[in-house]
């Protein structure tokens, strides 16, 4: 199997007697200020590939039936999966983002359209929520999970920093398929390729400190769907696993430290003034989104739960809203041409 997306990011150490918030707000305002939060977290990427059911549904939304778990339409954190067997393997993770987020950083939800928000398909067993937020130096924080029982477990988050911030952004994607096989990818992933002049490495040394901390999450990425060039550090956190344990033992603390450590990048960055800085942070912000939407695996896998219109729209209108959809466009020329 495969993952889907992963994200950088650079930072400085603090000190570990405040929290990830205290630290974040105190660098980032006046010494006389009263702190107020101001921060956030959140992100995307794409599902895998693996484990699309053979028999693709047509794109539906049930309604609720008598028989429905009571669950199935409801937002999370959720307290079961669909599947009564199943575990929500990564439901900690979305509850710890968004206590940070809303507890302590103070983040502002942003509303999504009903579809985007959650999207069920009962007759298959499958769900999928996402919730997006701001703050004043995120423009964008997004969360989804994916469950499908014992098929298929995704949590998937990605945070954009403001145009006036050029820094990496953050990527999260932790994935279970049957079950048995587990993926976990975490990364600051710089918005430059690693052989551009202005590609600095510098900015990966603390997260390395933090992957060296954890050998079963240093492993290395597929270059199936990816290049590691591209849009990825040298201080990924990778890890794939058999079992399930190791989601409590390594995934977690290690994200936790993740985050910290990019709250305080962030908070120690300077923001731009000049039209011109501002300007080629949002080109690399729109060109990172299209690499991510022209390379997701996950499309197929969306369409297969939930249909090809919704796929299209979820990939380039929510997870990477800065993408165009080429393809369709691509097939259209073609098809004039040969008329």
């Amino acid at each position: 199997f495969h993952f889907w997306q992963t994200f950088p990011l650079r930072i400085e150490l603090f000190d570990h007697s405040s929290t990830p918030a205290d630290r974040h707000l105190a660098s980032r305002m006046p010494l006389a200020t009263t702190a107020t939060a101001a921060a956030a977290l959140l992100t995307t990427a794409s599902f895998a590939s693996a484990f699309v059911p053979t028999t693709p549904p047509r794109a539906f939304r049930s309604a609720v039936a008598a028989r429905a778990t009571p669950s199935s339409h409801e937002s999370p954190p959720w307290a079961g999966s669909l599947d009564p067997d199943a575990n929500l393997v990564y439901m900690d993770f979305w509850r710890h983002q968004q206590s940070l987020l809303e507890g302590e950083l103070g983040a502002r939800r942003v509303e999504l359209s009903e579809d985007m928000a959650l999207q069920t398909n009962e007759k298959m067993g499958a769900r999928i929520a996402s919730a997006e937020y701001e703050t004043d130096d995120f423009r964008k924080i997004r969360m989804t999970y994916f469950d499908a029982g014992k098929k298929v477990q995704v949590y998937n988050s990605l945070w954009y920093p403001r145009n006036d911030l050029d820094a990496p952004v953050l990527g999260i994607d932790l994935l279970c398929f049957g079950g048995a096989k587990l993926l976990a990818v975490i990364d600051c992933q710089p918005l430059q390729p690693k052989g551009d002049a202005t590609f600095r490495p510098s900015a990966c040394t603390s997260f390395e400190k933090i992957r060296a901390a954890y050998p079963s999450l240093q492993g290395k990425m597929s270059s199936r769907f990816y290049d590691e060039d591209t849009f990825f550090s040298d201080a990924m956190l990778y890890g794939r696993y058999e079992d399930a344990a190791p989601v409590a033992t390594d995934v977690l603390p290690a994200l936790k430290e993740y985050m910290s450590a990019y709250l305080a990048m962030i908070g120690r960055t300077e923001r731009s003034e000049g039209s011109e800085e501002v300007a080629r942070v949002v080109s690399q912000q729109k060109e990172y989104d299209q690499y991510s939407a022209d390379h997701d695996p996950a499309h197929a896998l969306f369409t297969s739960y939930f249909g090809a219109d919704w796929a299209d729209e979820y990939v380039h209108d929510f997870l990477f809203d800065m993408s165009e959809r080429k393809e369709k466009e691509a097939v259209k020329e073609v098809a004039v041409a040969a008329g």
